[in-house]
């Protein structure tokens, strides 16, 4: 998945709780890849190489010792982006990576440039199971920063006029 299924339909799951920071929720719905994909490139050398400690099971699990001890709405938020970012990875596909270290060493990748790497990942859209979620991401943004912006219009109204 690339950013817009990631940050859309994680802060589209928002809507299901009562509280919720959205900004916790956002970053955390592309943490994985924050942390693995330059991790991936320094350590492997290559970009393709972007799946490892950030989208396993132990990462997971870290996060939500945290947040069960600390009890924080900010970090239940970005743990549930984490989950949801695992979730729309199909990361269950690759049982090695998501089990790490359980069943071994983190599977290889082919070594790519990062251009080759791009265009790996934009041809991904011609899937419909990476297309569709893309889209909806995208929707739910729009439809986001269109609610906010009349949400904004409405308080400058109310405060400021």
């Amino acid at each position: 998945m690339l950013l817009f299924a990631h940050v859309g339909l994680a802060l589209a799951s928002a809507r299901f709780f009562s509280r919720v920071s959205l900004a916790f929720l956002a970053l955390g719905s592309m943490l994985p890849d924050i942390i693995d994909k330059p991790l991936g490139l320094i350590v492997f050398g290559s970009p393709s190489m972007g799946r490892i400690f950030a989208h396993t099971l132990l990462f997971l699990m870290l996060l939500s010792a945290l947040c069960f001890y600390s009890r924080d709405i900010r970090l239940f938020s970005l743990t549930w982006g984490v989950l949801i970012h695992l979730f729309l990875d199909f990361m269950w596909n690759s049982p090695e990576t998501l089990l790490w270290p359980l069943l071994g060493p983190f599977p290889s990748a082919p070594l790519l440039d990062t251009m080759s790497y791009l265009q790996l990942l934009f041809s991904g859209l011609k899937n419909p199971g990476i297309l569709i979620p893309e889209t909806a991401g995208l929707a739910y943004l729009i439809f986001f920063a269109y609610a906010g912006r009349r949400q904004a219009l409405a308080w400058m109204d109310h405060h400021l006029g």
